[in-house]
């Protein structure tokens, strides 16, 4: 797969600091079954016991972090998992709760408490742990968030039935062209979706859903989050995931949006080094 001019320096500068940094990859015990996750941190930390968790979509794992994960990697303890039937993790076949599943990953790479970095489905499953586990959560940067208790539009509905068709009949190459995902040039980054979909087909094949435990719905509860909560949404994402990062960010107190330029839902892989920044500056400050 040919990676753009951008990506390309970017994995080579990694190369030249990846050795100075100290990473392992595990499973964590859990409720009914293992997680898999990675830590990385530097070998001289300067920002104290800051740490990040990154938590993933619902259609791709925590390798769509991967441009992002070196570059936090450089000045922070760093977490990232896969979810249940998603990557390395197999899928649920008894009850599980996400949140449950975060502290115990939290838990084995010794981290107690953190910035919590969520995108989309993932962002929920973030505040849903902020308001369970306040004392555990530094902050919130939530990416194209889609939190629990807001109902979707019609178009977007009608969108997700075309999706689930064309997925299911196997066309991934049709689904990775929804306008709203990545913007209409990131046609690099549309190859890494289309390969990472390829390469993992139990993301899409996932049927956690049916046995995990769901929460209380988060909207009428988002101010009672008082961890600083920095909410991104990529230009052209979709109208719903728009109006759910104004409603997050009015509703959480001091909570800030920002839009990321020229970037669909899946912004960490259109511009890996501005995401990090957006982070790293959030997370130090």
């Amino acid at each position: 797969m040919r990676l753009s001019t951008p990506v390309r320096a970017i994995a080579a500068g990694c190369l030249l600091f990846w050795a100075g940094i100290a990473h392992a990859q595990t499973f964590a015990e859990a409720e009914g079954g293992k997680v898999a996750y990675e830590t990385c941190a530097p070998e001289k930390q300067e920002s104290g016991d800051k740490a990040i968790v990154l938590l993933h979509d619902g259609i791709l794992h925590s390798a769509a972090y991967d441009d992002v994960w070196p570059l936090l990697c450089q000045r922070f303890k760093v977490v990232r998992y896969d979810r249940r039937g998603y990557g390395q993790t197999p899928a649920a076949t008894t009850p599980f709760a996400s949140g449950d599943d975060l502290s115990a990953v939290m838990k084995a790479a010794g981290v107690t408490h953190a910035t919590l970095v969520g995108s989309s489905a993932g962002g929920g499953i973030a505040v849903d742990f902020a308001l369970a586990h306040p004392e555990a959560v530094d902050g919130l940067v939530l990416a194209g968030p889609w939190i629990s208790g807001f109902k979707p539009s019609v178009g977007f509905i009608a969108r997700g039935l075309k999706l689930a068709v064309l997925l299911k009949s196997g066309n991934l190459e049709a689904a990775v062209k929804d306008p709203y995902i990545l913007s209409p040039t990131a046609d690099a980054e549309r190859a890494r979706v289309l390969a990472l979909l390829k390469a993992n087909p139990q993301n899409l094949a996932n049927t956690s859903g049916k046995v995990e435990r769901a929460g209380p719905d988060a909207k009428d509860r988002l101010a009672q989050i008082h961890a600083p909560t920095l909410v991104l949404v990529g230009e052209v994402d979709i109208g719903d995931v728009f109006d759910q990062a104004r409603a997050v960010a009015a509703a959480v107190p001091g909570a800030k949006l920002e839009t990321v330029p020229a970037t669909g839902h899946f912004m960490y892989l259109e511009k890996p080094k501005d995401f990090a920044d957006r982070v790293t500056a959030f997370v130090a400050g």
